[in-house]
């Protein structure tokens, strides 16, 4: 049988993991180390509880894993709460540490600058929490840590933005449900301060505040180190340096010549305490701690020879007690400044050692004048002390003696000596008698006498009563020794006016202090030890310590008579010296001064110094006759009148004696007129004496002698009748006003002896005559308060100073009169005090009663609310705006309610009714009219919510009941809901004042919840709506206010808000959701103006407000559907008659879809609500018949919405902009979709400025456009839906439209996207034009359009280029996975350059390095993979520039913009399967060729060929559109390789008429490109495409292959020519280095035009390497456009190893067309015109032109002009194919290297036609050839060939021309160099290179040709030039669709054609069949260029040349 679960005990429920659980079995919670845990049930091994982090989950652990604590529970709030056994402070350190710990970790991931601060504060909080539970700490230091701790905290929290935390003034946190709403307010007030002066800057020492009348100075002697041989006395003081004289009394330490104390048992407790230091003494100038050294032994002192310290051996201490041993010698000073510790400036620590140097004396010096010499010297160096001196500690203390002894026990335990202040301190209780006599030898003068030398003079002092006898015992050299019988001073040799300042103490008792007398004699001391036996007193002197009239021996310097001794007659019993003079200012002139055996020594001098301290004796005789009027009472009203001018200082200390003395006049006189005021003035003169602030410290005496000592029992009623006199009398001038303001200032102690008379007479007298007293004493308030009736000047400050001091005598007054009677005259008080006077007196007034026991009764607060808050709320409604008022008047209702929140003080309910109605209005209406940012605004909303706080559900009642109207109380309403309302909108406090927010929140809850009732109960049947509608927003915003969204908080403060005022959120949810419930049929007012609220409240993340509150959203649906169409109809209309329903919910829809848009962006909502919205509204518009297809469609278009705008939330603050413009446009289309406008606009902005931010200025552009199409060309006014934030004075369409489309037109020109800006512009232009016929601005337009035109045509415009970008894996964003998007790059942005940047932003990712299609298990991962390579753009055909001539300009721009096709190629491996077969079934065959077809890797390359189309052209609103759809075909392993033929003779051939017409080109690019395809030392050349497909194995294969097998022979062969042409040009630049090279390349080359011509025959080039007799240069002719300065001709990009680019021009079709009809050429080969776009990707080095991997550009024939002249013939152009880069080259990322042998291969391939390629940029050259028609250029002498010449020539008109002369064609080929813009590191790797020996473009190539025009060879060349053409159909120049790549997947034959087509490189549909005879004989060589055809007519002027058009440039692809 299973045991039950049972509940544990109380004290074990909190427990803490000492292991980490980690179980995954059922029912089991997962623990880590150090987490806590509560327990709640036990069962066996095992616990069932719950982990504090997560409270919700609950399950079991066992018991072993869990160190139980033992704990506390707390039931007091809603939930309760289990916190361990331990003191406040260590669960608070725990509770901070576990929170600062998860945050310190994300500090250090952010990298904050307070990682290691929090770091160190944690450690420092862990190590005083070891301390504290340590439990070994003492009082003092506990309290010390706790300081700092709760210090560390507060400042934590400041620096990591926590709650502050509200402490009491214990340190301990408060807890707001015990704590009242004024208090938690000031102690967040007072921690502010706080925490502020602690995190302010570097935290300087403050001062503190001494509320101490005493201070005492520690100070422990540590060691003394001193070469000396004697014993000797240290004697330690304080003394004032600007005084120069010591302040305190000496301690003595007897210092034995052994370097130890002498008392060995004082040892290690050599301590002193300079007690009874005032403020005044830690405040003087300059203090020193000085030691007096004193040697005691024989006169001369003995050598010592070594420095003693404290090791020395233990000696035997001296016994001798009345004096010390020997003599006492001066030895030396050792001395420190103390100023700064005594003051407090420096932190002093009694475990520091301070070093007092020493200084010795020298042989006449004495002490004094040592000291003043160390105080002279600013420091006493090593060299003067020698390393003598002291060692001290010291410590300034606080308090008295006692006080100190508690608190520093450790300091102050045992005997330790006190050393007190030679003076009184600052407050002499009334125990503390004391009699000292403080005595200093100051000096003297004695003659020498019988001596021969001045004498060495010893001083002994004695204390002798009456009878002369020395009084024993009294006299004291200081603290820490004996007292003694007589004092000996220092003994100074040879010394006749010596100078001792020494001062010692004789503490004489009372009763003989005044028949005692000071009594000296003066003894010579000799240094020989028998005669000093010897030696008796050679003078003597003394002083009485009385003066004859009573008073002491004045504080002053005394010079005393010296008389000398003759010891014959001298008896030292006899006392008749007294009848002697004894000061120098008592001898009288002319009288004899001797007595038996003294006689008076006129010369000598003796001088002393006295101060005496006594609290029993005085030297005023007033005092004094004062204190004994009795013996002289004819004296006594002189000596009253002498008291008030006695010093203060002096009654003081006389207190007591002086207040018995007045009292005992006061009831012993029977005199009462005249003695009663006098004692009565004497006793205000004392009275403000006391009360003055020099003597405030002297109050408690005054208190405690009225409780204590005070006797008179008849006083009281003599003090009222005076009393009552004065106050009377108040408003008669003739009366001492003065009297009466002393009167009314000393108002409360006449009162304390009123009251403490009349208690003593009621003991006494066993209450008698009370009745009579009471009256007497009312009647004496009542003339109180009657005299503030007056309103006289001369009574205000009397009247002031009554109101200040009147309240403090109420205590002492409720002693002996009750308390209504007093309450009642109190308050007649304030009622007859005129309005206007004395306002802010009677405030105080007020807030004094307030704070007095008066108000702690019940009874009396019932009188005295009343009139206070009455008064109150008449200064806070007054129109006088004084601050002061409103800040006395805010302060009284705090201090009121903190009060009444107190339980010790009986009910309140009656109270806070009077306060609620009377005030409240007040102070609501205060709050809203007081600014927000003023310093009381917090106070007043705090007395606000303490009011509500205390009001019961009664108070509630009570409070609406009491509006007489409706209309009052729905004005209460809407003020306190707007109040509410405005409270958690704009906080009046802090955000850190968490306790307070939620106090205040927590009050405002139980508002609403009464006030919800009120306006249910009063306001639906009469309907308010705005009482509603003020409801329902203040409750929402109260919901969504910060403070309360604990979701956002930690989830230690989570459990602390929850514990204590649960989730009020949901509590608020249900209470709206019953109030728009209860609406009935007045909801339909509130839709749908309350949408976005609700939505606001249902967004809220807690599921059950949510499953709560979302279905207010059908209802709303539900009653706009059932609203009236007409207007003024009710709900109740629309049922009864059905036909009237609006039958939709468009208002409610659209406001939801505009606040969704809001509210999600600014971070509301999330995927749950989402789900859980879709959920609960589907279920219920599923459910309902007629809303079904109307509410479906809406709830799924708002989770549409929702799913669109969480994704834009989400990357909204990403750093990847890219990601952010997707998620906009997902928007965009979805509110275009739905057909939002406003929502569109918005969003359409949020994009162009998206755009902006990062420069794209063409997607801004384009972006704007979408807004402009929504506009129309009108004047209408703008809709609201249709207006930009962007253009708010932009009121029409028309004004709209055109504003944007000048921003467009602006963005376009930015992005030099002229062509587009030129569309906008020519709308525009039709309108003004046209429609507004504004010919301004259309001048300003056309302007612009020009220079739009002429950038076109001028400017260089980098040419961007496009990425495949497909996201594989489930870790992106949904918007982006498994979905590949097209990217347009940035200007000069390479594959490299892009990849790194699209990484850069998805540092997750992982780069593919395959091109292959992914499978699931990537496509499905949770992981980001990327795949990225570059794409073709394919240009749309354009019909418009089919056959016509376009500048290549233009054609290069359509290229790459306005694009929605792109295209990639990629390598497959594929074995020919007819081949296996025959391998396989082992046929016979041309094993070798087999064999080498096997081995021949080309024969089995395939190209993929993948075709994408996007959803979008580009550019366009993004920099990137998502591909639709993909298409993908392949090219075979011959086709290929054709492509590639085709593209190394177009590469070729463009380099060759770049170094043509540029000599300044480097020549690295041809010498590799030449080298590469003649010296194929890698691959093998052409030899691999033979044996690969010119096999008898192949063509039997694959017979339809024959005519490509053709087509590539003549590609291979027509090769040689250019060539040739090729290496005769560099062998004409090469400079001398190259020689050798050259060589090389001529003898490879002969080897392989040897091959080639004998296998497939010679062939031609159209291309001549020209080599004129002269150069006749002529200026140029027929040019069409401008100057094409900034002309790229051809963008087929040629790129060098080091960097250089060329351009290509070629020929147009017009200029073909034109030539073809003046001019038959004869060709000795046909061949096919060959495609110019498809890919090749060979691997064949040396055949193919070194590419071994390359993909074929778009590009169009480079373009020729060509003038015809008479007698000649030549140039050509050529085209080739294009190349098209699958994957990154050199320099790109080596993540996108592709692995595996063919594609290592092909990227070698590809390298090299990179590091072999270069470009060339045309436009303007000026280099011509000119032929003679009797030496064509390419043909050899042994081989003529006639030309057969037309018989009519052309004219420059079209007409013929009969008879004319033979003309010579000069067909001239126009490249203007320019070089493109390139990056700098190609520029300086260019300009790095020594220079290549070319020539410089004016220096036309030396000639090849003879005089007679016959060829001449040059001497290293055997090379004859030959003429080849490459035919290019599908040129972009000239666009034909009949040879678009998109006809077939493999583009098919083409048919053989003429050497015109070939030579143009197009088709020639437009010439007549003559022109090109199909009969045409193929002859081996060609020996010359045909002559030009004769003209028609022959009378006809010379034809004219055709004219010279714009040079187009082929599409490029920069490969690096």
């Amino acid at each position: 049988m299973i045991a039950p679960w049972k509940l544990v005990k109380e004290k074990d429920k909190y427990g803490i993991a000492i292991h980490n659980f980690h179980q995954d079995a059922t029912y089991r919670i997962k623990l880590n180390v150090g987490e806590t845990v509560h327990i709640l049930e036990e069962n066996g091994d095992w616990f069932f509880g719950y982990s504090t982090k997560n409270r919700a989950l609950r399950g079991i652990f066992p018991k072993s894993y869990i160190h139980i604590k033992e704990s506390t529970v707390d039931k007091s709030g809603p939930t309760e709460v289990i916190y361990p056994n331990q003191s406040h402070i260590v669960q608070e350190i725990t509770s901070v540490v576990r929170e600062w710990g998860q945050i310190w970790k994300l500090l250090y991931v952010k990298n904050n600058k307070n990682f290691g601060t929090i770091q160190q504060m944690i450690y420092e909080l862990v190590r005083y929490r070891s301390k504290i539970l340590s439990g070994t700490l003492p009082v003092d230091e506990m309290k010390e840590i706790k300081q700092l701790v709760t210090s560390k905290i507060d400042t934590g929290n400041k620096m990591l933005d926590l709650d502050m935390v509200v402490r009491d003034e214990h340190g301990n946190i408060l807890n707001p449900e015990v704590t009242s709403s004024i208090q938690l307010y000031w102690q967040h007030e007072m921690a502010t301060e706080r925490i502020k002066k602690v995190t302010s800057g570097p935290t300087k020492k403050i001062p503190k505040v001494m509320t101490h009348y005493s201070h005492i100075f520690f100070v422990s002697v540590r060691n003394f180190v001193c070469k000396m041989g004697e014993d000797a006395e240290l004697l330690m003081t304080l003394y004032d340096v600007k005084e120069g004289r010591a302040i305190t009394e000496s301690y003595v330490v007897c210092w034995s010549k052994e370097g130890l104390a002498r008392d060995l048992d004082q040892l290690h407790n050599l301590r002193v305490l300079f007690t009874d230091l005032g403020s005044r003494d830690l405040t003087r100038e300059r203090v020193y701690v000085v030691c007096y050294v004193i040697r005691v032994g024989a006169m001369e002192q003995k050598d010592s020879e070594s420095k003693r310290v404290s090791q020395a051996q233990p000696i035997v201490p001296a016994s001798r007690k009345g004096g010390p041993e020997g003599m006492r010698r001066p030895f030396g000073v050792a001395a420190m400044d103390v100023t700064l510790y005594l003051s407090g400036k420096i932190e002093s620590d009694e475990d520091k050692h301070h070093f007092l140097p020493f200084l010795q004396c020298c042989d006449r010096d004495n002490l004094d004048s040592t000291l003043k010499k160390i105080i002279a010297i600013k420091e006493i160096t090593q060299k003067e002390h020698k390393g003598q001196g002291l060692w001290i500690s010291l410590k300034l203390l606080h308090g008295d003696l006692k006080q100190v002894r508690e608190e520093n026990p450790h300091l102050v335990l045992g005997n330790v000596a006190v050393a007190r202040k030679m003076g009184f301190p600052e407050v002499i209780l009334p125990g503390d008698v004391r009699n000292d006599l403080y005595l200093t030898l100051v000096g003297g003068e004695f003659s020498k006498g019988s001596k021969s030398t001045e004498r060495n003079v010893e001083v002994t002092v004695k204390v002798c009563n009456e009878k002369g006898s020395a009084i024993p015992g009294v006299i004291s050299m200081g603290g820490g020794i004996d007292p003694l019988n007589e004092y000996h001073s220092v003994i100074y040799y040879h010394e006749d006016k010596p100078r001792w300042q020494e001062t010692f103490k004789a503490a004489i008792p009372i009763e003989e202090f005044k028949g005692s007398h000071l009594k000296f004699t003066f003894k010579h001391r000799s240094s020989n030890e028998a005669k000093d036996r010897t030696e008796r007193p050679f003078a003597m002197s003394f002083v009485n310590l009385m003066q004859a009239d009573g008073t002491t021996l004045f504080d002053m310097q005394h010079e005393l008579l010296v008389y000398k001794v003759d010891h014959k007659k001298y008896d030292e019993g006899d006392i008749g010296y007294l009848n002697l003079p004894s000061l120098r200012s008592k001898l009288v002139d002319g009288q004899k001064h001797q007595i038996n055996g003294l006689t008076l020594s006129v010369k000598d001098y003796f001088l002393i110094e006295t101060n005496i301290c006594s609290t029993k004796l005085t030297q005023n005789v007033g005092l004094l006759g004062l204190l004994n009027w009795a013996g002289n009472p004819d004296g006594l009203e002189e000596s009253l009148k002498t008291l008030m001018k006695v010093d203060g200082e002096e009654v003081v200390k006389f207190l007591q004696d002086v207040l018995d003395a007045l009292f005992n006049i006061l009831m012993q006189n029977s005199d009462s007129d005249l003695y009663d005021k006098m004692v009565f003035e004497c006793l205000l003169f004392i009275i403000g004496l006391v009360s003055d602030r020099k003597y405030q410290h002297f109050q408690p005496i005054l208190d405690l002698y009225i409780q204590e000592s005070f006797s008179a029992t008849l006083a009281y009623q003599k003090l009222i009748v005076v009393l009552k006199f004065y106050i009377d009398n108040a408003n008669s001038q003739n009366s001492g006003q003065e009297i009466l303001l002393k009167t009314m200032k000393s108002l409360q102690y006449c009162m304390k002896f009123i009251v403490r008379s009349r208690q003593l007479f009621s003991v006494l007298y066993e209450g008698k005559h009370q009745e009579e007293f009471e009256t007497s004493l009312k009647s004496l308030l009542q003339s109180i308060t009657g005299m503030m009736c007056y309103n006289t000047d001369f009574t205000l400050l009397v009247q002031g100073a009554c109101l200040k001091y009147l309240p403090s005598t109420i205590p002492d007054i409720l002693k002996v009169f009750d308390s209504k009677e007093l309450s009642l005259i109190l308050t007649d008080l304030i009622n007859k005090l005129s309005p206007n006077r004395l306002t802010k007196q009677k405030m105080m007034t007020v807030n004094d009663i307030i704070h007095s026991q008066l108000f702690h009764i019940s009874e009396c607060r019932g009188i005295l609310i009343p009139v206070i808050v009455g008064k109150v709320k008449e200064l806070l409604e007054s129109k006088d705006e004084n601050w002061k008022q409103v800040e006395l008047c805010v302060k009284i209702l705090s201090d009121i309610m903190e009060l009444l929140f107190r339980t010790d003080i009986g009910s309140t309910v009656d109270d806070i009714s009077q306060i609620m109605l009377i005030v409240l209005r007040t102070v609501i209406q205060t709050t809203i009219a007081m600014d927000r940012e003023g310093p009381l605004v917090g106070n007043l909303v705090a007395v606000m919510i303490a009011i509500f706080r205390q009001m019961t559900p009664i108070h509630f009642q009570l409070y609406i009941n009491h509006f007489s109207t409706n209309t009052d109380l729905l004005d209460f309403l809407m003020e306190i809901l707007l109040v509410f309302k405005d409270l958690v909108s704009r906080p009046v406090y802090a955000k850190d004042w968490c306790e307070m927010i939620m106090l205040q929140s927590s009050v405002i809850l139980k508002s609403l919840r009464y006030f919800s009732h009120t306006i249910r109960d009063r306001f639906s049947q009469s309907f308010e709506q705005q009482a509603w509608s003020n409801f329902f927003h203040c409750a929402i915003a109260f919901l969504t206010q910060p403070a309360l969204q604990l979701d956002n908080f930690s989830q230690n403060k989570r459990s602390r808000i929850i514990m204590r005022y649960k989730d009020m959120r949901r509590e608020t949810g249900f209470e709206i959701r019953s109030m728009w419930f209860n609406l009935g049929q007045y909801k339909i007012h509130f839709v749908p103006s309350l949408v976005g609220p609700f939505l606001e409240m249902t967004l809220i993340p807690e599921t059950e407000l949510r499953k709560a509150t979302i279905p207010i959203f059908f209802d709303m649906m539900q009653c706009e559907f059932y609203s009236s169409r007409n207007i003024g109809e009710s709900f109740s209309d629309t049922k009864r008659d059905s036909t009237n329903i609006k039958a939709n919910f468009s208002e409610f829809e659209n406001e939801m879809i505009a606040k969704l848009d809001i509210l999600v962006e600014g971070g509301r909502g999330d995927e749950h609500y989402k789900d859980l919205f879709y959920s609960i509204m589907y279920t219920h518009c599923d459910s309902h018949a007629t809303m079904k297809d109307l509410g479906i469609k809406f709830v799924k278009t708002v989770t549409r919405l929702m799913e669109r705008l969480l994704e834009y939330r989400f990357i909204i603050n990403d750093e990847n902009k890219e990601n952010r413009m997707s998620c906009t446009v997902n928007l965009l289309d979805f509110y275009s979709e739905i057909n939002r406008k406003e929502m569109y606009i918005r969003y359409v902005n949020k994009l162009c400025d998206l755009h902006l931010e990062c420069d794209n200025y063409t997607e801004a552009a384009f972006t704007l456009r979408l807004h402009s199409k929504l506009l129309n060309w009108s004047d209408n006014s703008l809709p609201p839906l249709l207006k930009s934030n962007r253009y708010p004075n932009c009121q029409t369409h028309r004004e709209l439209k055109e504003s944007l489309y000048y921003d467009i037109i602006d963005y376009f020109d930015k992005g030099k996207m002229w062509e587009y800006a030129l569309d906008v512009c020519k709308e525009l232009v039709k309108e003004y034009e046209v429609e507004t016929y504004d010919y301004n601005q259309l001048s300003m337009l056309l302007k612009k359009m020009s220079q739009y035109y002429d950038s076109i045509m001028k400017q260089m415009r980098p040419e961007p280029e496009y990425f495949r970008v497909a996201y594989y894996g489930r870790g992106f964003p949904a918007f982006l996975q498994n979905k590949v998007f097209i990217y347009r790059g940035k200007p000069y942005e390479r594959l490299s350059d892009f990849c790194s940047r699209t990484l850069n932003q998805l540092p997750n990712a992982e780069l593919m390095n395959k091109l292959t299609p992914p499978g699931d298990e990537i496509t499905e991962s949770p992981h980001q993979y990327v795949q990225i390579n570059k794409v073709d753009p394919v240009m749309d055909e354009r019909k418009r520039f089919s056959g016509k001539p376009v500048c290549e300009q233009i054609i290069r721009y359509h290229r790459v913009n306005d694009v929605q096709k792109f295209r990639f190629s990629r390598p497959i491996r594929r074995k020919d399967p007819n081949k296996v077969r025959r391998s396989t079934a082992g046929l016979a065959g041309d094993v070798n060729s087999n064999a080498n077809s096997e081995e021949n890797e080309f024969a089995s390359l395939w190209l993929a060929r993948t075709v994408l189309v996007t959803s979008y052209p580009l550019p366009g609103i993004l920099r990137w559109f998502p591909v639709t759809s993909a298409d993908t075909y392949e090219i075979s392993p011959l086709q290929n390789a054709i492509e590639t033929m085709e593209t190394t003779e177009k590469v070729l051939k463009d380099l060759i008429v770049a170094h043509r017409n540029d000599a300044s080109l480097h020549l690295n690019p041809l010498s590799l490109k030449l080298n590469g395809i003649v010296d194929a030392a890698v691959n093998g050349g052409v030899a691999n495409y033979e044996k690969a497909f010119f096999t008898s194995d192949y063509a039997t294969d694959h017979p339809e292959d024959l005519r490509s097998i053709e087509k590539l022979k003549n590609l291979i062969a027509e090769q040689i020519p250019l060539l040739e042409i090729g290496i005769q040009l560099h062998g004409q630049r090469a400079p001398p280095s190259l020689q050798p090279f050259q060589q090389r390349l001529e003898q490879c080359f002969n080897e392989m035009r040897a091959n080639i011509e004998h296998k497939y025959g010679k062939k031609t080039c159209d291309l001549k390497f020209e080599i004129p007799q002269s150069v006749t240069m002529r200026k140029n002719f027929s040019r069409n456009t401008s100057s094409s300065e900034h002309n790229r001709l051809s963008e087929v990009s040629l790129s060098s190893s080091d960097g250089s680019r060329s351009r290509v021009s070629s020929l147009t079709r017009s200029q073909v067309t034109t030539l073809k009809s003046i001019a038959n050429f004869n060709f000795t080969q046909s061949f096919s015109n060959l495609s110019s776009n498809n890919v090749s990707s060979n691997s064949n080095n040396t055949a193919v032109g070194g590419v071994r991997n390359s993909v074929c550009l778009k590009s169009s024939s480079s373009r020729a002009q060509i003038f015809v002249r008479p007698g000649g013939g030549g140039g050509g152009g050529g085209s080739g194919a294009n190349s098209n880069t699958l994957s990154p080259s050199k320099g790109t990322n080596k993540r996108e290297k592709h692995k595996g042998g063919s594609m290592r291969s092909s990227r070698k391939a590809f390298s090299a036609q990179i590091t072999s390629s270069g470009s060339l940029s045309g436009g303007g050259g000026n280099s011509q050839w000119y032929m003679s028609a009797s030496s064509p250029i390419s043909t050899p002498a042994s081989a003529p060939i006639t030309p057969n010449f037309p018989t009519s020539w052309m004219g420059s008109e079209g007409n013929h021309i009969e008879g004319s002369p033979p003309t010579v064609f000069e067909l001239r080929q126009e490249l203007t160099p320019k070089r493109p813009l390139r990056s700098e590191v190609e520029r300086e790797r260019r300009l790095s290179r020594p220079s290549s020996g070319q020539f410089q473009p004016s220096k036309v190539a030396a000639s090849f040709m003879a005089e007679d025009g016959s060829p001449s060879p040059g001497p290293t060349s055997p090379i004859r030039l030959n003429g080849n053409s490459s035919s290019n159909r599908d040129s972009i120049a000239t666009t034909d669709s009949t040879a678009s790549e998109e006809d077939a997947g493999v583009p098919p034959p083409l048919p053989v054609k003429t050497r015109e087509a070939d030579y143009c490189n197009l088709p020639d549909d437009s010439l007549p069949p003559a022109a090109r005879p199909a009969g045409t004989p193929t002859i081996p060589r060609v020996r010359n260029k045909p002559p030009p055809p004769e003209p028609v007519e022959e009378n006809g002027p010379p034809p004219t040349p055709p004219p010279k058009r714009p040079h187009l440039r082929p599409p490029t692809e920069r490969m690096d």
